[in-house]
């Protein structure tokens, strides 16, 4: 069958060569473990379960996860997802959490069938996606976890070669939108149902983070809740872009703040100064686990 599970639709047969995700029919998974680092309703207090899944349809130049997104990890059937579903249930995860997962749907709807755990399904992607794709997931994902990372086709274009990043990722947000309508959570704060919108700030980049906020409060409405992430660190290939490769500066992340709070958004997750995402960022060694992430392991 030839690929179109993304906007890329490069119509790889992934059974026989890679897609323009740079991975095969089979899923590859690069760590799979308790993750307290998320947003308060995604995290909570016991970890969200997450599944990294290796590849990538964006291939963005200052991955915070780059070796995964290039590829790093092992192969997992669909039986072996559905015992890690498992795993991290039993563990005491709050959550299963899918991260970059859509490049490998058919293979997740597979391990879904086999074991559907009794938790929320987050489903964590870049925002590049196939509403086709999406409209697979209903009634399997629970909550969406989007990025929005570009409102502006410029940077979409020279950071991910996706100049149709802005207006693919606005129909997906608002495809979730229709999938999930209600933000719903539990006595303890955590997501049971809904969106969290994520977007990570990008140095140099102040007017696209606006045009972003724009566009959310706009088609998704202030109340939308909102990420406003401020962990980027130069990874990847940052170095060949001199105006990103240095850390984001707290007077640009304050004034995306200042922006978010003039438009009157309701609903944003603030990252204080100094939570760079290089403490957070796992080992993709395909290691799998039902411990917390830098805790007990």
């Amino acid at each position: 069958m030839n690929c179109l599970l993304c906007p890329r639709a490069c119509g790889a047969d992934r059974e026989k060569t890679l897609g323009f995700c740079g991975m095969p029919a089979q899923m590859r998974i690069g760590r799979a473990c308790r993750h307290i680092w998320e947003e308060p309703p995604i995290s909570g207090s016991r970890g969200s379960g997450t599944v990294f899944f290796s590849g990538c349809s964006l291939k963005c130049v200052y991955c915070q996860n780059y070796s995964l997104s290039r590829g790093d990890g092992v192969p997992v059937t669909p039986r072996e997802l559905a015992d890690i579903f498992r795993l991290l249930e039993d563990s005491g995860a709050h959550n299963i959490e899918l991260i970059t997962p859509s490049h490998f749907v058919t293979g997740i709807l597979r391990a879904f069938d086999i074991y559907r755990p009794a938790l929320p399904v987050v489903y964590n992607c870049g925002g590049y996606e196939s509403l086709k794709t999406l409209e697979l997931l209903r009634g399997v994902v629970d909550v969406w976890l989007p990025d929005h990372k570009y409102a502006l086709s410029a940077p979409a274009k020279r950071y991910s070669a996706a100049p149709d990043y802005p207006e693919r990722a606005l129909a997906a947000l608002l495809k979730m939108r229709e999938l999930a309508p209600k933000d719903v959570f539990d006595k303890e704060g955590i997501m049971q149902k809904g969106m969290i919108v994520r977007h990570l700030v990008l140095p140099a980049n102040a007017e696209n983070t606006f045009a972003v906020l724009d566009s959310v409060a706009a088609n998704l409405g202030k109340e939308t809740f909102f990420s406003l992430m401020r962990q980027y660190y130069p990874a990847g290939e940052a170095k060949n872009f001199p105006e990103i490769n240095r850390p984001l500066k707290p007077l640009e992340y304050k004034a995306c703040l200042a922006h978010a709070e003039k438009l009157g958004m309701e609903n944003v997750f603030i990252q204080e100064e100094g939570e760079d995402e290089a403490r957070y960022t796992p080992v993709f060694d395909g290691t799998v686990t039902g411990a917390i992430y830098g805790v007990g392991e």
